[in-house]
């Protein structure tokens, strides 16, 4: 199934889609939360991405004032491994913390006509944007890792579960995979209802064609 469909004629049957793709709503992929408004789509980490990285920051408070307090009962060797901890750990959950909080991973602007990507700094999603024009956008593809593998001695059989990816593809052949979500196999219909919603909004604001669902 590898023609090129219209926005409009990718709504799956079993699920009921706003008849505006890009109607006010969030909808949920796998570790990541996707906000819908007319003229922009954010792609963000959920609320639940705070806890590690508050974790982080709250031992690394505790720590500082176990040296602010217990200084002179500490033993010696103990200090610079405090401070070591400290200054590596919450520089790197504070960033976390911010971005889990406020940040977007991936924001698509209307009237900016472009996607933004954050360029991730050792996984936190925090660093230099890559900014996509509409017109650079060649398809979204929508592809089931899942599926059956082809090969010429064998064919590897689909996996228990669908692995939906939604997948941005420049002119220039560059992938960037915006989301995707996992669902147990006898439900890919529902995953892939979710996900085609999402390429429906990305279609309508960019203009861009969906080709898929691949495998």
């Amino acid at each position: 199934m590898s023609d090129v469909l219209q926005p409009q004629q990718a709504q799956p049957a079993s699920r009921e889609t706003p008849a505006d793709p890009l109607a006010p709503r969030t909808l949920y992929l796998h570790r990541r939360v996707v906000v819908i408004a007319p003229e922009r789509i954010e792609i963000r980490p959920p609320r639940s991405a705070v806890i590690m990285p508050a974790i982080g920051v709250a031992v690394t408070a505790g720590l500082l004032a176990l040296v602010g307090t217990s200084v002179d009962s500490l033993p010696f060797w103990t200090l610079p491994v405090i401070l070591l901890v400290s200054v590596l750990l919450l520089p790197l959950s504070g960033m976390s913390l911010v971005y889990a909080l406020l940040g977007a991973s991936i924001v698509a602007s209307g009237p900016g006509s472009n996607v933004s990507l954050k360029q991730r700094f050792l996984g936190l999603g925090i660093g230099s944007n890559e900014l996509i024009p509409f017109w650079k956008i060649r398809e979204l593809r929508i592809e089931d890792e899942g599926r059956p593998v082809s090969r010429p001695d064998a064919e590897l059989p689909s996996q228990e579960v669908a692995q939906w990816e939604l997948i941005l593809v420049k002119k220039s052949g560059t992938r960037h995979t915006l989301g995707g979500l996992t669902v147990p196999r006898e439900r890919e219909e529902e995953g892939l209802e979710i996900i085609m919603e999402v390429a429906e909004a990305f279609a309508a604001l960019s203009a861009a064609p969906i080709r898929g669902p691949i495998w």
